[in-house]
């Protein structure tokens, strides 16, 4: 992950930025937390001044996933994001930056509230363009009122655009790695189920779909998965060939 950020300019070096979210990062989790330690070393540079950083990526109703770089900031962006009522949820649903300090609207005084008591005087939220059902924002968080100001905003939204492609990839092999990962433990399963079954035949002299059946019959009776069963019996097969009756071997 390479980023640098141009202290005192006041502009990011777009030439230079190029967020690398999935190298080493083995989960959802992982590459949003790289994400908003990049975020926070590139608004730092902007604002001259040390600035912290959340990410929040929602998924339908699932619980939303949540990282930063530092723990209140992470409360601040789960909990305003799920919610509805803080710059976040706005941000999202709006999918424009929103700026939340001492001036700010009666309508977050509240966040306002909740912001000073972590020890923030001013929060950035701005939007990540994913795709489908998953949304997301960055929220940056600075301890002073000067830090942050609306110099950066065009700046963070531009660093927002470029986090939401490289996010979006990041999710996107993630989900490609999981769905490798099901179909192998499928696979294996299958594997199992199908010598199991191949072993009650033999024993039995019946079809495949009646050797299934005896193998989930007795799955249920021992409370066990079909996958279980199907294990315990191959376990239970002495090393010469599996006995001619159904029951003796496999009881």
């Amino acid at each position: 992950m390479t980023q640098h950020a141009a202290v005192g300019s006041r502009r990011l070096d777009r030439q230079g930025l190029l967020l690398d979210l999935i190298t080493g990062a083995e989960t959802d989790l992982d590459s949003a937390q790289r994400l908003s330690e990049a975020a926070a070393e590139a608004m730092s540079g902007l604002s001259g001044a040390r600035v912290e950083c959340a990410v929040l990526v929602m998924r339908g109703e699932s619980a939303p996933l949540g990282a930063g770089t530092d723990e209140n900031a992470v409360r601040l962006a789960v909990c305003g994001g799920r919610d509805g009522d803080g710059p976040v949820a706005q941000a999202v649903r709006g999918a424009t930056a929103i700026t939340v300090d001492g001036g700010a609207s009666v309508q977050w005084q509240a966040y306002l509230q909740r912001l000073v008591a972590a020890g923030y005087q001013r929060a950035l939220a701005v939007p990540l363009r994913l795709d489908g059902p998953v949304s997301g924002a960055l929220l940056f968080l600075a301890r002073t009122g000067k830090d942050l100001g609306h110099e950066v905003v065009p700046e963070a939204m531009w660093f927002a655009g470029v986090a939401s492609h490289s996010l979006k990839l990041a999710l996107e092999v993630h989900s490609v790695r999981s769905a490798g990962d099901n179909l192998k433990a499928v696979l294996e399963s299958r594997t199992s189920i199908d010598v199991a079954c191949g072993v009650i035949m033999a024993q039995n002299r019946c079809s495949y779909s009646d050797a299934f059946g005896k193998l989930a019959g007795m799955s249920r009776q021992r409370n066990l998965k079909v996958r279980s069963m199907a294990e315990n019996i191959l376990k239970a097969l002495p090393s010469r060939s599996p006995a001619p009756r159904f029951g003796s071997a496999l009881a």
